[in-house]
């Protein structure tokens, strides 16, 4: 069973703002589960939207690459192949 912890701990653990998590959910980048009225968030999961966090705010990459990055990507999710997977990703085009 996976490590889930209650949706505004993850929050305040990544030091975002609820918002922003339930806007990566809606891109399809997050899995949330609703139990008893209450939301949660698996620990991959907060993992992940970390990393979201770091290419948005540290990568300074918009939401069309971000999305890029993590459909070439699997955990453990690293920032060196960043501009690799970008670049191989504007050739096609």
């Amino acid at each position: 069973m996976p490590d889930y912890r209650t949706f505004s701990s993850a929050v305040a653990q990544l030091g975002t703002r609820e918002e922003v998590l339930v806007e990566f959910r809606n891109k399809g980048w997050l899995n949330v589960v609703e139990r008893n009225g209450s939301t949660f968030l698996a620990a991959r999961d907060q993992y992940k939207a970390k990393y979201i966090l770091h290419l948005r705010q540290e990568r300074r990459l918009n939401d069309e690459e971000i999305g890029i990055v993590l459909a070439h990507q699997d955990p453990p999710y690293s920032s060196k192949d960043v501009d690799k997977i970008l670049g191989l990703e504007a050739q096609k085009k």
